[in-house]
């Protein structure tokens, strides 16, 4: 590159970058026309004339965001730090998914929200009311236990009351179903779902531009077995199928393919399909004895974006 070129890209680049210059503006000091301007500055990286650096020094975790984009094919990945305890590496995925829903909430939005410890926490870091945007949140699974009750020393509410405040905070339109997860036998669920107020919401959630949800693990000392609802005999089922989480409560096993239960039957949820086609699926979820069911989750569609702790991530990546 010639010297007097050379000069007048460095005087560009300083005009541009240090003074704050428009192009407009840099053509008229110049004598150039903006369009000549213009294709200078596209001259300015590749010339070395100015070299981009970006400080992540307060993301230490980007790389391994960006393998688990890579490797599972996800739209994003967020990962924050594991905690000493799991409420508080919940707490910190509940917060960096309050604050992802907040980024990419759009007008007319329409909201399945699932149930799930970690879901508990997404509600209570939701801080920013969005009236403004005409938004809908949708119950995706009838009920499992009362406010207020406590898992293993976390807090967790039933998903209605989860949906019902998210609602409250957003300035959004609710759409409760107020009635069990799983009722007590199929002619039950059949005269439920002719109930205008669940067969409305079982429509709406075919509407849903996004879905939040915390992929479940399995165990005897995990809700909804805690709760009772669903069986000791239910779960015995679902571990000789080689279950590993659920999706909304229909079960997969690592491979991410869904094992057919029984008590499907009786699930009031809508249906598995049009849940796993809403665009935006995001699951929050984490600690290490998620890492399986996340995995078979992803495998299975059922996760477009993750939002999860440091621990897990790497032990996804090693998957």
């Amino acid at each position: 590159m010639k010297d007097d070129v050379k000069r007048q890209l460095i005087k560009i680049a300083k005009y541009y970058y240090n003074d704050g210059l428009t192009q407009e503006e840099i053509a008229k000091r110049m004598s150039l026309s903006r369009q000549k301007i213009s294709r200078l500055i596209q001259r300015l990286i590749p010339e070395g004339i100015v070299t981009i650096h970006i400080d992540d020094s307060l993301d230490s975790y980007l790389a391994l965001e960006q393998g688990l984009e890579e490797k599972f094919n996800l739209k994003e990945v967020v990962v924050v730090s594991t905690e000493e305890n799991n409420h508080m590496t919940l707490d910190n995925i509940g917060r960096a998914g309050a604050e992802y829903l907040d980024r990419i909430l759009k007008h007319d939005d329409i909201i399945g929200i699932a149930w799930g410890r970690t879901l508990t926490y997404v509600s209570q870091h939701i801080v920013k009311e969005r009236s403004n945007l005409n938004l809908s949140m949708v119950q995706l699974a009838g009920g499992v236990f009362p406010y207020g009750h406590f898992f293993n020393g976390e807090l967790s509410k039933q998903s209605g009351e989860i949906t019902r405040e998210i609602s409250l905070k957003l300035g959004a339109k609710p759409y409760l179903m107020n009635n069990p997860l799983v009722v007590d036998n199929i002619a039950t669920k059949q005269v439920l779902l002719h109930e205008s107020t669940i067969s409305n919401i079982f429509n709406m959630a075919k509407t849903c531009t996004i879905a939040i949800v915390s992929i479940g693990s399995l165990g005897n000392n995990i809700s909804p077995f805690v709760e009772g609802a669903l069986t000791e005999e239910d779960l015995q089922y679902l571990l000789e199928k080689k279950a590993v989480g659920n999706f909304v409560f229909r079960y997969f096993d690592i491979d991410g393919n869904i094992i057919e239960a029984p008590f499907y039957d009786r699930l009031l949820c809508p249906e598995l399909e049009p849940l796993k086609e809403i665009p935006l699926k995001i699951c929050v979820s984490g600690t290490k004895e998620k890492v399986d069911a996340i995995f078979g989750g992803i495998r299975g569609g059922f996760v477009d974006v993750l939002v999860t702790d440091s621990e897990t991530a790497t032990a996804l990546m090693k998957k």
